[in-house]
């Protein structure tokens, strides 16, 4: 009986610590990332694709762009390729940019993936931080610019709407 009421003991105080610690996120992540990016000039970057050629985000103003944070392990980032080529496809001769931005995997693997699913779009390599400075916490992540730079929507529901109001 003594044993149990030790155990007992040890996890309430473990979760009281745990509580007491806060989030484990990270710091840019813990605010209301909602609130915080909607509106926001989006953050610049310069990423390689798989060719090695530099991608600057600002070089796209006057564009509007679509930044899709994925992984090639991520089943739903899979699924979504159908629709982001109709996207791509659609919108590709009307100033939209549409970007996968792979998050912290090798090129070998993003290039026999891209090859494999008839990627029609560019993939750029993220070794996290643009990940980090736009607040992704999962994949697939869906971040829409207006021409700006401004952050539109993030998680779109219904990208389509705003790509038609912005193109």
């Amino acid at each position: 009986m003594r044993k149990i009421q030790c155990f007992i003991i040890i996890c309430v105080l473990s979760v009281g610590l745990f509580m007491a610690a806060g989030p484990l996120a990270p710091e840019a992540a813990q605010g209301d990332l909602w609130k915080e990016s909607i509106e926001a000039p989006a953050p610049d970057f310069i990423l390689k694709d798989l060719e090695g050629e530099e991608v600057r985000l600002s070089d796209y103003r006057g564009k509007t762009v679509l930044l899709y944070f994925m992984t090639t392990w991520c089943i739903k980032c899979r699924q979504t390729i159908p629709y982001l080529k109709e996207i791509h496809s659609k919108y590709k001769d009307k100033d939209v940019a549409v970007f996968a931005i792979d998050i912290n995997e090798p090129p070998s693997r993003i290039r026999a993936y891209v090859e494999k699913h008839q990627l029609p779009y560019r993939v750029l390599l993220d070794t996290g931080k643009v990940a980090l400075s736009y607040n992704v916490i999962g994949v697939p992540t869906f971040i829409l610019l207006d021409a700006d730079g401004i952050i539109k929507c993030r998680q779109c529901r219904s990208l389509d709407m705003f790509l038609e109001k912005s193109s």
